[in-house]
């Protein structure tokens, strides 16, 4: 049960106003690890938590919902947090608060006895990305409809994740697939994605998944490649082979993927 992440800038929230943050999200994951069930932690009301090991070599981060005490492990922090939570939102002495929103890492809540992994890293230079978690679809708009591939995929993703709009996956999907005409890697990922957790489709079809992820994994999109890997590491979609799945992990790390490096250690 694994819901794996795209790579995004998280935004500052404040008062008034946010501002882009170097910090980024690698990946979310809910794991098959039993710590959360083997150091169960409970809340006030006695209900047990949810566990999430965030992996990251920042120091000093703080996580607001934690109940207890946050265990500061090697380049890892177990944070305990409530049944049914939607966020988490974490900050330190050298970046303001930020919100995580588990929906938009495909878990809408964090449940009981469940173990999550969060990548954290801190992003070293500061390239001009034409989408991060502060998009809308109006920055888009006229370049989709003049037939730019990337413009298309961002508008995709934008209904995709509900940016300045209400999500809709038939939406996201309509757009993806006419970036997926014009071979943006990024846009076939996101189609395989949405067949995978059934968004837009009336449930998961891995099958389908998988031949969309191998579409953009060609085209060393290191995020379909570690899907990919992971499709045959469980046999979804495919036979379950773990050389290939060691394989894709293997590509998908080279290019850059922190949770595929954590796969062949």
């Amino acid at each position: 049960m694994i819901k794996t992440r795209f790579l995004i800038i998280v935004c500052l929230v404040s008062q008034h106003f946010v501002h882009a943050q170097n910090i980024m999200v690698d990946g979310f994951d809910s794991t098959s690890s039993v710590e959360a069930r083997t150091h169960k932690r409970l809340d006030n009301n006695g209900t047990p938590c949810a566990l999430i090991k965030v992996r990251s070599l920042l120091n000093g981060l703080q996580f607001n919902e934690a109940i207890g005490p946050v265990d500061n492990k090697t380049n890892e922090y177990w944070v305990y947090v409530p049944d049914r939570s939607e966020t988490l939102t974490i900050s330190s002495n050298r970046h303001n608060s930020f919100v995580i929103r588990f929906a938009d890492y495909g878990e809408k809540i964090v449940s009981m006895n469940v173990t999550y992994v969060l990548s954290l890293s801190e992003k070293t230079n500061n390239p001009q990305l034409s989408f991060n978690s502060n998009s809308v679809p109006s920055d888009f708009q006229n370049g989709a409809d003049a037939g730019n591939a990337e413009d298309q995929c961002n508008l995709g993703k934008c209904y995709y994740l509900g940016r300045g709009v209400t999500q809709n996956y038939y939406s996201a999907l309509n757009w993806f697939r006419k970036s997926a005409e014009q071979n943006n890697a990024e846009a076939l990922y996101y189609i395989g994605r949405s067949y995978y957790y059934g968004q837009g489709f009336p449930k998961p079809d891995y099958e389908q998944s998988v031949k969309w992820y191998e579409k953009a994994a060609k085209k060393d999109y290191a995020d379909a490649q570690y899907q990919l890997g992971l499709c045959y590491e469980k046999g979804q979609g495919v036979k379950q082979d773990a050389k290939m799945a060691r394989k894709w992990f293997g590509k998908a790390a080279k290019n850059g993927n922190s949770r595929a490096k954590q796969k062949i250690q």
